[in-house]
């Protein structure tokens, strides 16, 4: 029950049928350890330069991140407040949709007010780079 060597001598007493196999391991399409070790360290150069790159972002990307941020902020205000009022309850369902509304409302002209003034304002040191 050997092939080329490979298998045993006899299929008794081991519990198997003694059919021999291809070994996978031998596969000389395979992978060498040297591409795998250099596909390491390009995705490692990868890694380094995207978190570079992560402060270098153009500033439309981080207006935006920014922009997200402070409305997700507003939206964690009104989400403490219904969770306040919906644990008081005399405050009707009705009452605290009213109430959160107004509070969004309120906190979004606030954020825009502050957006239009600092739109208006350049900075000390631009207007000396200006000069």
């Amino acid at each position: 029950m050997s092939y080329n060597g490979i298998g045993l001598k006899s299929a008794k007493g081991s519990s198997t049928s003694g059919h021999v196999q291809r070994s996978l391991a031998s596969n000389p399409n395979r992978r060498r350890p040297q591409d795998s070790q250099l596909q390491r360290l390009q995705q490692q150069k990868a890694i380094k330069k995207a978190s570079r790159d992560k402060a270098n972002r153009p500033l439309a990307v981080q207006k935006q991140m920014e922009t997200h941020l402070e409305k997700r902020e507003i939206e964690v205000q009104v989400s403490e407040l219904r969770d306040r009022l919906e644990e008081d309850e005399s405050v009707s369902e009705e009452q605290i949709d009213k109430k959160c509304e107004a509070l969004r409302a309120k906190l979004t002209s606030e954020w825009q007010e502050q957006q239009r003034i600092s739109s208006l304002y350049t900075s000390r040191k631009a207007r000396l780079t200006e000069e």
